[in-house]
């Protein structure tokens, strides 16, 4: 594939929706930056799943050879059953009450793996936790790891197969709950962390409908600050119409590739993104933020 173009246009040199094998990616931070410098990136963010463990690393690897990385984070929340993704950019690392959130959302995924594992055995696929645990290099478990699993006991022929209603898609029969973090949780801690809370891929939303601009509006209430229009879930028509929600509700425009390696087929480091105009209009807005915070 050409490092200039690809099947949703031209290559974006900003991407910042990423997975590391922190959490349901495929990549470690090393071939992660390595293959965003082979296709001519110049900025990422790092946004694992409900953890912060690649992060530092990535930014230290990528330093070296002049790659930009911004901290983040996806945390995965719940209203009334449909699960909303909430991003936060430019977080601070250490801070007491994002790691604390972590944790507990960590803890709860080894829990939800676990009765992952008992329906899919019910079912007539049995697993052993040990088989799943061994695909995960890093801390975070996640249904991408389950399906490697269930390829190498040969369930399944591919990754993709284990995500329908009738395995572990949301919903599915064997599918099972994370944490219940509520979304207006997630967008305080990612605050208080100095950080900017964006709605993930608001036309994908596990067991519920795409977010509509009242439902967005309920979300700036409690301090969401952008939207990610530009992603690999959106086409065209869905990008322009989450593109203008933002405008209307002076909300910042974020969007990435939701780059996974192998684990998201098809999918390249800056196949969505931000020009850099976009990405110098969050940085303007971060920059007043810190400015106007108290010392």
């Amino acid at each position: 594939m050409s490092k200039n173009k690809n099947n949703f246009g031209e290559r974006k040199k900003i991407d910042l929706h990423m997975h590391t094998t922190a959490s349901d990616g495929a990549s470690t931070p090393a071939e992660l930056v390595d293959t965003c410098l082979e296709l001519g990136l110049e900025t990422i963010a790092v946004t694992d799943h409900d953890n912060l463990n690649s992060v530092k690393e990535t930014q230290a690897l990528a330093s070296k050879k002049g790659l930009k990385v911004i901290p983040g984070i996806e945390i995965s929340t719940y209203r009334g059953g449909a699960e909303y993704h909430i991003l936060g950019y430019f977080i601070d690392l250490e801070n007491d009450a994002l790691l604390g959130l972590t944790e507990a959302i960590l803890d709860s995924r080894v829990e939800r793996t676990h009765k992952m594992i008992e329906k899919l055995s019910q079912m007539g696929y049995p697993l052993e936790f040990e088989d799943v645990k061994k695909f995960a290099t890093g801390v975070s478990l996640g249904r991408p790891h389950l399906a490697r699993a269930m390829v190498e006991k040969g369930y399944i022929d591919e990754i993709g197969d284990a995500f329908t209603q009738e395995l572990i898609a949301g919903g599915g029969k064997a599918y099972a709950e994370k944490k219940n973090v509520l979304p207006a949780e997630a967008i305080e801690v990612i605050l208080n962390a100095g950080g900017i809370p964006v709605i993930a891929h608001p036309y994908v939303i596990n067991h519920g409908p795409a977010l509509e601009q009242a439902e967005i509006a309920r979300l700036k209430e409690v301090g969401l600050k952008g939207i990610e229009v530009y992603q690999t879930k959106h086409d065209q028509k869905t990008t322009e119409h989450y593109k203008k929600i933002a405008n209307e509700l002076d909300l910042l425009i974020t969007g990435g590739s939701d780059y996974h390696g192998e684990n998201s087929p098809g999918i390249l480091p800056g196949d969505c993104g931000l020009s850099r105009a976009e990405l110098e209009k969050l940085e303007a807005f971060m920059q007043k933020e810190n400015s106007e915070s108290p010392k």
